[in-house]
């Protein structure tokens, strides 16, 4: 019983470390570039205006 409970518990800690991004990038964070983000290539093409309320 005490070897199950040390391996569920070296389990939790496993999953937690990959999430917060401790042993290497992060799941979600695989895939994605970054760079794109920081690039405004047109910005004045957005304009934003106040919702109107019905």
């Amino acid at each position: 019983m005490r070897v199950l409970f040390i391996l569920i518990l070296l389990a939790n800690l496993w999953v937690l470390a990959l999430g917060q991004g401790w042993i290497g990038v992060r799941p979600e964070d695989e895939g994605r570039d970054t760079r794109r983000f920081s690039q405004e290539l047109n910005p004045g093409a957005v304009t934003l205006v106040p919702r109107k309320t019905p």
